[in-house]
């Protein structure tokens, strides 16, 4: 063969793969199902994508947007809980701690002011509580999401209960807002506590801190005290430099609060969503890379809500930097559903720049999913819309509770008529049924796509499509594939 032709041949080789879509997209246009062959084709199983949205409270934001009306706020968390689902998002990320204030039952902090508008007043119900009913009911993970150190406006009128009325020592106030003073041992150790009350009598999935840690502007060259905590550096820091021994600071922090999870109850997990840059970070004495070289986080997801090309800030470079640095962590990129047709940000004027970010998630090695920011932008038409085509079918998490645990029993499944069904489990919680569907490109290949995630042991299937099922245990980890059926 000439070498003209086989360049011709490599080019067209690159041709058809560079102009290839990802399987989720494929699927989602041209689902092409077709019977499965055990002798001929092989199973493509993609990986798991962590499919999650923050519910905010700070400010009424996302919810409740109701005061002092219980049922009225429970039907509208439902609606926020039952978008999600509709999205086949498979996570809720729900601020319970926003102001030093608590959105559950607690001896240790005053009743959120964002439930009825008063600090301290009983709303009469439990909102977590409810929040983990709901949303283990659409099989949705629930993390409870804290604010380690803010507590808020200086106008805002606290509890007479509240934590920093009893300890006034602890505040620190800057450009008017007030801050738990992070170099305090007692603050540490309040938020620890705080931390195990709620992983202690909640049935949450994880815990969850967000990007405020030391305010911005805090890392000041030409004033290091304009964060006035220099009674605290004197008595605490062991003459360290003020800038490090911040950073010691939230270092400590994050490790206490790994280690009391765990201690506490090893299946609830420990994630943070820094900021997208890891240099932004910094400038807050917190650093992602030095949480995930300790393990002391199970899962990091960087706030990346810039778009592909930014000047200072390109999503595909940092997208990349957060993916070679991974470790053994589960890394996940924030999306800015907020900046969804907002004039300001006229890169975000397409659902395609949404597109492009979640496929360059999707191709790579370390990059396990998603979280947009916040609820209330994924009910705008256009972008549900989209979403919805691109997660047309669910996933599970790729987060799993326990470490080295053992897998569940493969079920065995049995077809009559459509009916597929299967016997329980032990140590099985729910069943994952999976549709296969043909990659149009590689022959023999059938791509694994989630169907059902079902607590019932039958499922209804189509004719002249192949399924299998697999089991999933409590601890959030799958069973091997059971065997494959296919209804006539």
């Amino acid at each position: 063969m000439n070498i003209s032709r086989v360049l011709v041949i490599v080019s067209l080789i690159f041709l058809i793969f560079s102009c290839r879509k990802s399987s989720y997209d494929i699927i989602a246009e041209d689902p092409d199902t077709g019977v499965f062959n055990p002798a001929t084709d092989q199973v493509v199983i993609e990986k798991k994508e962590f499919r999650a949205v923050w519910i905010a409270t700070v400010g009424n934001y996302d919810w409740p947007t109701t005061k002092s009306n219980a049922e009225a706020q429970k039907q509208e968390l439902i609606t926020i809980l039952d978008n999600c689902k509709s999205l086949n998002m498979n996570a809720v990320i729900l601020q319970v701690r926003p102001i030093g204030d608590a959105f559950y039952k607690s001896d240790l902090e005053p009743w959120s002011v964002y439930l009825t508008g008063t600090q301290g007043l009983d709303p009469g119900y439990d909102p977590l509580v409810f929040a983990v009913e709901e949303a283990h009911k659409r099989n949705l993970e629930l993390h409870a999401w804290l604010n380690p150190y803010r507590i808020g406006s200086t106008s805002a009128i606290l509890a007479t209960n509240h934590i920093i009325n009893k300890n006034p020592s602890w505040l620190v106030v800057f450009n008017n807002v007030r801050y738990f003073n992070p170099g305090i041992p007692e603050v540490q150790n309040h938020l620890v506590s705080v931390v195990k009350d709620i992983v202690t009598r909640y049935n949450i999935d994880a815990i969850h801190f967000d990007d405020y840690f030391y305010p911005f502007g805090a890392k000041s060259t030409i004033d290091p005290f304009v964060f006035d905590d220099k009674a605290a550096w004197m008595s605490y820091s062991k003459g360290l430099d003020v800038h490090l021994w911040r950073s010691n600071n939230v270092s400590l922090m994050v490790k206490t609060v790994s280690e009391v999870i765990k201690a506490t109850n090893s299946k609830v997990l420990f994630g943070i969503s820094p900021a997208g840059k890891r240099e932004n970070s910094l400038d807050l004495y917190a650093d992602p890379l030095v949480w995930i070289s300790n393990k002391w986080i199970d899962y990091l997801v960087p706030q990346v809500y810039w778009e592909f090309g930014h000047a200072t800030a390109d999503y595909n470079g940092l997208a990349n930097y957060w993916n070679d640095n991974a470790q053994e962590t589960k890394m996940f990129i924030g999306i800015a559903a907020y900046k969804f047709k907002d004039p300001l940000y006229p890169a975000f004027g397409s659902v395609n720049e949404f597109g492009r970010q979640i496929d360059k998630v999707r191709e790579k090695t370390n990059l396990y999913g998603e979280a947009f920011f916040r609820a209330n932008f994924l009910i705008n038409a256009e972008l549900k819309s989209y979403l919805q085509q691109k997660f047309q079918y669910k996933s599970l998490s790729p987060l799993t509770k326990t470490k080295g645990i053992q897998n569940s029993d493969t079920p065995s499944i049995s077809l009559n008529g459509k009916a597929i069904s299967w016997t329980g489990i032990a140590n099985s919680n729910k069943t994952a049924v999976y549709i296969l569907v043909k990659d149009p490109v590689i022959k023999n290949n059938y791509f694994a796509k989630l169907n059902e995630i079902t607590s019932n042991l039958q499922f209804n299937g189509i004719s002249k499509n192949s399924y299998f099922v697999t089991s999933v245990n409590s601890d959030n980890v799958e069973s091997a594939r059971s065997n494959i059926v296919t209804p006539n």
